[in-house]
């Protein structure tokens, strides 16, 4: 077993790794959270194997500190490149989950342009309908008052002829056709 050597050099580095580590385990903390909201199974996976790499760092890194100083060298340099290797897979997987989260609001983002489209599109359409229903409308008003000034028209002249046959039968032929126009036009707006 060797001694530990408490050499300012070796504190630092020590405490640079154990620094590089705390960060990688908050960033992975992080990105569990939100493969956990994801219910992301793949992602929990490659999170547990970065996990397991990082208690793997920590027992290195404890190890440096018990090492030796023909042993430091190498020990050093296999934590630090387990720690840029942990730091990769950190920020791999943080592309991954951030290139989701991009796509995902894009395609959110895309259903609302859809859905506002759509509204759009019906509300034109019930514009149109509306409109139909106006020209219609407007249409049998102007036939309601034509059959009361054609039937107004028609009992003048009758009054006026006297009543004779020929007016008398324009004035009910008039009176036939208003109440036609009337009758469907109070159907229509007294419901």
């Amino acid at each position: 077993m060797t001694t530990a050597r408490a050499e300012p050099n070796k504190d630092l580095a020590v405490e640079k790794f154990e620094a590089e580590l705390r960060e990688s385990e908050a960033k992975l903390n992080v990105l569990k959270a939100d493969a956990r909201a994801r219910q992301a199974h793949a992602d929990m996976n490659t999170i547990s194997g970065l996990t397991a790499t990082q208690a793997k760092i920590k027992q290195q890194i404890a190890e440096l500190k018990r090492a030796a100083a023909a042993d430091y060298a190498a020990t050093k340099a296999d934590v630090a490149t387990a720690i840029d290797n942990l730091k990769a897979g950190v920020e791999r997987l943080d592309a991954r989950l951030a290139a989701w989260d991009e796509a995902t609001n894009n395609e959110f983002s895309a259903r609302l342009d859809k859905a506002e489209a759509k509204l759009t599109l019906w509300k034109a359409r019930s514009d149109k309908v509306e409109a139909e229903r106006g020209m219609k409308r407007h249409d049998q008003w102007a036939k309601l008052q034509e059959s009361i000034a054609l039937a107004r028209a028609r009992s003048a002249e009758a009054k006026q002829a006297k009543y004779s046959a020929k007016s008398q039968a324009a004035m009910e032929e008039a009176a036939r056709h208003f109440n036609e126009a009337f009758d469907a036009a109070a159907t229509r707006y007294e419901k």
